[in-house]
């Protein structure tokens, strides 16, 4: 038995070695007899027809052969395939136009699916990352919602759970390699000792980080494969070799695999420190020993058999030990936060995905449906052949196995030109929009087996779906009727199916239409918005000061210099430093206690902050509204001062005059508590947030009576803010030529990459709103092209009675007409729908907004009328003699 397939599985994979073996052995046997047959007197040419009749039919006997040694179904599907190959070689135009509608469909399919497998369904590259957990505590403050942990509250939980085989902490933070100029700034983590075991990676030279490791005055660096290559050369004895990070020397003990990264929203990481960087003694009492800085972001590891559920029950129980052990820093956080790191990871990124995946499904129906059309058209073309074969005796089964493996071909020629744009899009377009897409792992999406298994998967449902209607229309035919000359009821039947095709294109273009709008509402909304400060002619930059080389005084000192030197170049006005900018996000927030209202540690209301210095406010073109700004008289011996903005004020002084009031904040100096600040100024509202409907409270301190560290650089400039780069960048080294600057950026700059999701939501959905229209109206104009060419002949008689060049307009814009109205009443549910989906993304718009989708609608209406004007007018200009002489 095994053999007998294994000789069928030969037979059917050597098909013509096997028809030529035959055809040699037919050629001898017919040799044979015709060499008896003259032997018996007869001439030559007798005898070759005597052997033929006496060896019987070569042909039955080779297809009967065939059988046997072949699998026959195979064969008839090898012949199906061949067959609609040459059919629509044949018709190259129709091939043509409707492969590339596929592809645009089938290749933005592709390629936003391969962005949300690499983002959302992609687990992360650790190993077992099912069992790694992001851990958070509960700010209890306003709405609940996570928070970072500080260190003293980290410790206490690593030591005291027993739910985790690893609990790690890390943060972000920039490091300056000076071990050769010119000097380079490279994002980086601080750690804690078991980062790499808990990911389950192992360097590919050296170690990971050990726990004493985590002691003040211990300086060593686990390198990225990336630094390693390009800053060191890919040495391979750079394990214990000192490089000069920060102005101090640390030891190399590890070098991380090529690809790894950690954490993966933050691709700009080059290399990890242990949290000794943060435990080490300065000026300021270090982070390790600050309960109420919570600036960690903890991640960990289960332990075999514990769920998360289990984890946060034991993390809550020890938060609540905390919070009554130290009531004044963790009272307000004494419950925590416990899920997936991929769920930590993907945040608010995975709703938009999916909408945008659905966005992209709606283009292929539209894009099926088109073809679905072509298709139909065609099929009308060759009613009377399918019917001849029916009538001849093919089955129809056999008729529609043909069509719809012309469909799947099709489907696999759109297939392949939509891979193709998918992969053009992800490598080409895609790092185009830059670094700022608040969407974590997109930029590493590609085409690979996971998407071309989408793909392929895609072109066996798109052509199914497509060739269903022709092959549907192929049964119902009486071949009889097909037959006769005209056939106009299958014309009819047709012309409903390819009209019901259109109303819903253009039903599903409304929807798209209708998203694409909101959002594009939205994104000018955001545009508009005042972020309360002047982008025009605004320079922006951070430098890499050494806190090793300029101690509190001397950063003060540098900034100073740096300031009136910036301020002397030619074209720059004024010159300020801030930390943080706005549109940069809450970094800093600290709870502050007013004079006139004090409240226990725990119940004192909190605000963003800032540290600025003089002439900050009128560098970021932030309006004054009351008092002073800072002056350079505002340092560590003046009275400590304070300028909140006009949301502050309004939020924790409502109707009182708030210049003179008096708050005590939580952040320090290092050299004393905390101090009460008189507040002696207001400003206009500068948003934190982008995408917050409401003005973020924040107040601001003098950098000299809180120098934590040299801000960001803003420059207000009289020409084109980058001609002064050059120059500003030739200072900066005069002064300090270990001094790297880094992310340089405009006020306009500065203000887009707030906006950066945003926009990369709408321009997608755009596109695609494009592409659905453009689909739509192609379709419209196919089906009134074909219905006129069908009715051309009553055309041409109502004109000869009679009828109005006008009026045969008029009939076929009516009929287009129709199918939009019908379209887009359909589409008004759908639009509703796409409202309410978008809600949540979507800022400044009102819900139930009518003009949103009056204006989708006119669009439809004129770009559909637009695309039934040429069929109309076509119509209009029939001759009435050649239209009848025709037929």
């Amino acid at each position: 038995m095994l053999r007998a397939v294994l000789s069928r599985i030969f037979g059917t994979f050597h098909r013509r070695q096997l028809d030529d073996e035959f055809d040699e052995e037919v050629r001898e046997h017919l040799n044979m007899l015709v060499e008896r047959f003259i032997a018996r007197g007869m001439d030559p040419a007798e005898a070759f027809y005597a052997a033929r009749r006496q060896f019987g039919g070569v042909t039955q006997m080779k297809e009967h052969l065939r059988d046997r040694r072949a699998l026959p179904p195979f064969d008839v599907l090898v012949q199906d395939a061949r067959h609609a190959f040459r059919q629509l070689r044949n018709a190259k135009w129709f091939t043509v136009s409707a492969a590339l509608t596929l592809a645009l469909g089938v290749g933005a399919s592709t390629a936003v699916f391969a962005v949300l497998d690499t983002v959302v369904l992609r687990p992360l590259p650790y190993a077992e990352p099912e069992r790694l957990m992001a851990f958070r505590s509960i700010d209890r403050r306003g709405t609940p919602h996570p928070t970072n942990v500080s260190y003293p509250t980290f410790f206490d939980f690593r030591a005291r759970n027993a739910v985790f085989a690893h609990l790690v902490s890390y943060r972000d933070e920039r490091f300056t390699l000076t071990d050769s100029l010119p000097a380079v700034r490279v994002g980086g983590e601080i750690v804690s000792f078991d980062l790499f075991p808990l990911l389950g990676v192992q360097p590919v030279l050296g170690r990971g980080f050990l726990p004493e490791e985590e002691k003040a005055g211990i300086h060593v660096v686990v390198l990225s494969h990336a630094l390693w290559k390009s800053r060191f050369g890919g040495d391979r004895v750079i394990l214990g070799r000192r490089v000069r990070i920060n102005g101090m020397p640390f030891t190399v003990v590890g070098v991380a695999p090529a690809g790894f990264r950690f954490p993966l929203d933050n691709p700009d990481v080059q290399l990890w420190a242990p949290l000794s960087e943060d435990a080490t003694v300065s000026e300021f009492t270090p982070l390790t020993e600050q309960r109420g800085a919570r600036v960690l972001d903890v991640i960990g590891r289960l332990k075999p058999g514990v769920t998360a559920d289990q984890a946060r029950a034991q993390m809550d129980l020890i938060a609540g030990s905390l919070a009554r052990q130290y009531p004044d820093e963790n009272k307000n956080i004494a419950t925590t936060w416990v899920q997936p790191e991929l769920e930590r990871l993907v945040g608010g990124s995975r709703k938009p995905l999916w909408i945008l995946l659905g966005a992209v499904a709606l283009v292929l129906l539209i894009a099926c449906a088109n073809v679905a059309n072509l298709l139909l058209a065609r099929s009308i073309e060759r009613a009377r052949e399918f019917a001849l074969r029916v009538a001849l005796g093919a089955s129809r089964p056999a008729v529609v196995r043909q069509v719809l493996f012309e469909g799947l071909t099709l489907g696999l020629f759109g297939t392949a030109g939509g891979v193709l744009l998918a992969l053009a899009a992800l490598k080409g377009v895609l790092p185009l929009a830059g670094d700022d897409i608040p969407i974590p792992r997109i930029l590493q999406a590609g085409i690979d087996g996971r998407v071309l298994a989408f793909s392929i998967v895609m072109a066996v449902l798109t052509s199914v779906l497509f060739s269903l209607a022709p092959a549907l229309q192929i049964v119902r035919v009486d071949p009889s009727g097909a037959l006769k000359e005209g056939a106009p009821n299958i014309a009819r039947g047709h012309h409903r199916f390819r009209s019901a095709l259109v109303i819903g294109q253009i039903t599903l273009g409304l929807v798209l239409l209708v998203g694409a709008e909101l959002l594009i509402a939205s994104f000018l909304y955001l545009m508009q918005r005042d972020p309360g400060f002047r982008r025009g002619h605004l320079l922006t930059f951070d430098i890499g000061l050494s806190e090793t080389q300029y101690n509190v005084a001397g950063q003060i000192a540098f900034s100073d210099r740096l300031i009136e030197r910036l301020k002397a170049i030619p074209g720059v006005r004024t010159a300020a430093t801030g930390r943080p900018l706005p549109l940069q996000g809450h970094q800093m927030s600290v709870a502050f206690d007013i004079e006139e209202r004090p409240a226990p540690a725990p119940e004192r209301p909190y605000s963003d902050m800032a540290i600025v210095t003089p002439c900050y406010f009128d560098t970021m073109g932030t309006s004054l509204l009351k008092g002073r700004d800072f002056s350079e008289r505002d340092d560590d011996k003046a009275p400590p001062v304070l300028v909140v903005n006009e949301a502050f004020a309004h939020k924790y002084f409502p109707g009182e005059e708030v210049i003179a009031k008096r708050i005590k904040p939580g952040a320090t100096n290092g050299k004393e508590g905390m101090r009460m600040r008189e507040i002696v100024g207001v400003v206009g509202n500068a948003k934190q947030e982008a995408l917050n409907a409401e003005p973020d409270p924040i107040y601001y301190f003098p950098y000299k009576q809180l120098p934590w560290g040299l801000g960001t650089i803003v420059l207000r400039t009289a020409v084109p803010p980058l001609k002064v780069e050059p120059v500003v960048r030739a200072t900066l080294m005069s002064l300090d030529r270990e001094a790297p600057m880094y992310q340089v950026r405009t006020g306009e700059e500065v203000s887009a990459a707030a906006i950066a999701g945003p926009r990369f939501l709408m321009v997608l959905m755009g596109s695609f709103a494009g592409i659905a229209l453009l689909l739509t109206v192609v379709g419209l104009y196919g089906v009134l092209s074909y219905a006129v060419a069908r009715r051309r002949r009553e055309i041409g008689v109502r004109i000869a009675l009679g009828a109005g060049r006008r009026e045969v307009l008029g009939l076929v814009l009516r009929e287009a007409m129709q199918l939009v109205v019908v379209g887009l009443t359909l589409g008004l549910v759908g639009a509703v729908g796409a409202e309410r989906l978008l809600k949540s993304i979507i800022f400044g718009v009102r819900p139930g907004d009518v003009s949103m989708v009056t204006v989708a609608c006119c669009v439809m209406v004129i770009t559909s009328m637009a695309a039934a004007f040429v069929p109309a007018a076509r119509a209009a200009s029939v001759d009435p003699m050649q239209a009848l002489r025709s037929e």
